[in-house]
């Protein structure tokens, strides 16, 4: 007997599963960056020498606390940028959110309130049109901003546009293509070395 096939599955499922590995790796890094706070001791009864080493003390903590989160950071960055290069190499399509959680010039995680500010931008005059409302998310660490309309209708792919246009009648919108004639031949126009145009028949 012939072997039933197998269900086919999801393609590149070792490539998703990377990617999926090196954005919660990201996250999780970031998120440690954001937690590690320097703490502060209260030290009114204790002499002034004490106070002194006290005060050494915590600007060394700080120092260190700065240079681990430096470094996280760091690592942070680096794990979204290989995510991108994964995503790319193999042809993925990013989902919408993941992307504007991302910084396109320094590979930043964007974190409200800790990586990133956002602020709602209208350019037209007084403000008066709501549909000109954009949202701008500017980056913290390289001040890169992104602009996303916020009332103004999303806009389809190209595929979409091209395919819809197609189904209407004489000259399709968005290409020069005409429709076949009745008499036979399709006039389509190229150019030789002596820049004539040519008439091709079917």
């Amino acid at each position: 007997m012939a072997k039933s096939k197998s269900s086919p599955g999801v393609q590149n499922r070792a490539i998703f599963s990377r990617a999926s590995y090196l954005y919660q790796a990201a996250t999780y890094l970031s998120q440690c960056a954001a937690a590690s706070t320097s703490t502060k001791s209260s030290s009114s009864d204790n002499t002034q020498q004490q106070q002194q080493q006290q005060q050494q003390q915590q600007r060394q903590q700080q120092r260190q606390q700065q240079r681990q989160k430096k470094q996280l950071r760091n690592l942070s960055r680096r794990a979204i940028s290989e995510l991108r290069a994964v995503t790319r190499k193999a042809q993925i399509r990013q989902s919408q959110p993941l992307k504007r959680s991302l910084c396109t010039a320094c590979n930043t995680l964007l974190v409200e309130g800790e990586t990133c500010q956002s602020t709602v931008e209208n350019a037209s005059r007084g403000g008066r049109k709501p549909w000109a409302d954009v949202l701008v998310v500017r980056c913290l660490a390289c001040g890169r901003p992104k602009r996303f309309p916020v009332s103004a209708p999303r806009q389809t792919r190209a595929a979409l546009r091209q395919s819809g246009s197609g189904s209407g009648d004489g000259v399709s919108k968005g290409s020069g293509e005409q429709d076949t004639p009745r008499g036979g031949t399709f006039p389509l126009m190229q150019r030789n070395d002596s820049d004539r145009e040519v008439e091709m028949k079917i």
